[in-house]
């Protein structure tokens, strides 16, 4: 079921992601480069971008509660008893 706050969260997800993809420099200016956090040196645009794309993924699954249809559906079809 979608809740209004889980929609507004997943909103604001899909937004920054957004906006990580699309505004790639201002992230690099006043933020730095992810990559270095994580390892990954020499490709700095790359990071924000991939960073924004994975951002608005999750945002989407939870504006739209897919993880809980998800994981409730592969749940029950794991641990059901029956025939």
């Amino acid at each position: 079921m979608i809740t209004f706050l889980g929609f507004l969260i997943g909103l604001i997800m899909v937004i920054i992601g957004f906006f990580a993809v699309a505004k790639t420099q201002w992230f690099l200016r006043n933020l730095g480069d992810l990559g270095e956090a994580f390892g990954a040196i020499g490709a700095t645009w790359m990071s924000w971008k991939v960073f924004g794309l994975i951002f608005m993924g999750l945002g989407f699954a939870i504006a739209f509660d897919l993880f809980g249809r998800l994981f409730g559906g592969v749940l029950t079809t794991l641990f059901s008893i029956g025939p």
